[in-house]
């Protein structure tokens, strides 16, 4: 180990141990060490100090207890602790969640779920042009966006001169500036159309390698899972918003689907496209926020899901299971 890891590894103990003073533990365990942060161990009882990447920190810390038969934790996290609290009580497993701020250790209470944000009526009206070009029409968090395969080719934005809505065409915000730059501000169906197919062109079976089918993995899942729910043993699936807004289109974010499995029961389908240590407990989100009574299926790439997750995915209140799928041919 470098002397800049051993550095941080002394300074992530050290936040666990003042945490764990702060909560009024005098508990002597085990350090051992967690890539996020600090953990310790006694018994089957687990403390871990989450310093970076707390909303996605779940999962790994689960996954690491797992290693120690750790059936009770005390997790200490530096923010977001009201969303870690949330996912934490949809497992089948003693845990507290404490947030560490302003040199105080607080218990965390759950955040409430993201509440629904309908795509203002004025915006609606550029569905229709969307859906013309072949793009499919996405609707999340209050934004109107078209999809080609599950990269977005075009979003409804509101004009912060006049704060009226546009339709922008291209992938992601840089290239949608840079689109209006060359083909003006008024997007025209010919040219969605256009984006539209070269995008498809570049994201189907058997082409080569390329930025527009690097992006967004998981959502070309996910459209192929629409297109085709048997992957899931579902009879039929439609695209719904995850749990927590994605910020960036580049950004590899797990994303969902709601429909009907074959036997006539609600399913949710939640895609990753990599080995995603935390999409047990994002999964287990969308489904507490989409439909809490549901299947839960996490589709994946074949060969991403590892006993470690196949685990965790049964040790939810109410258990998922994970689906592979051969990824698109390249």
């Amino acid at each position: 180990m470098s002397e800049n890891n051993n550095q941080k590894s002394r300074v992530a103990q050290l936040a666990l141990r003042n945490a764990m003073a702060g909560m009024g533990s005098d508990a002597q365990p085990e350090f051992v060490e967690f890539a996020l942060g600090a953990g310790a161990v006694s018994a089957n009882h687990a403390w871990v100090a989450v310093l970076e990447q707390c909303d996605r920190s779940l999962g790994p810390v689960l996954l690491w207890a797992q290693k120690f038969d750790a059936t009770s934790l005390d997790i200490f996290v530096v923010y977001d602790a009201d969303l870690i609290a949330r996912r934490a009580q949809l497992f089948d497993l003693d845990i507290r969640v404490w947030l560490v701020a302003d040199k105080k250790v607080t218990i965390a209470e759950p955040a409430a779920v993201l509440a629904a944000s309908q795509v203002p009526q004025s915006h609606e009206q550029f569905a229709d042009l969307i859906a013309q070009s072949g793009a499919e029409v996405v609707r999340e968090h209050g934004v109107l966006s078209g999809e080609a395969m599950g990269l977005e080719v075009c979003r409804v934005v509101v004009d912060e001169n006049d704060n009226t809505p546009r339709l922008e065409i291209g992938v992601g915000a840089h290239d949608r500036e840079t689109f209006q730059m060359l083909h003006g501000k008024v997007a025209t169906l010919e040219s969605l159309v256009k984006v539209v197919d070269i995008v498809r062109g570049h994201r189907q079976s058997g082409v080569e390698h390329h930025p527009l089918n690097r992006l967004a993995a998981e959502r070309l899942l996910r459209h192929r899972v629409v297109v085709d729910p048997q992957l899931v043993a579902a009879s039929s699936m439609q695209v719904v918003e995850p749990p927590v807004k994605r910020l960036n289109v580049k950004d590899a974010v797990p994303c969902c689907a709601v429909g009907v499995s074959e036997h006539g029961q609600p399913i949710v389908v939640v895609c990753t496209a990599v080995v995603d240590v935390d999409v047990v407990a994002f999964a287990a989100d969308a489904r507490a926020r989409i439909a809490p009574d549901a299947q839960l299926v996490i589709a994946t790439h074949t060969n991403n899901v590892t006993p470690s997750l196949a685990k965790l995915a049964k040790s939810l209140r109410n258990p998922a299971r994970f689906v592979e799928v051969a990824p698109v041919v390249r």
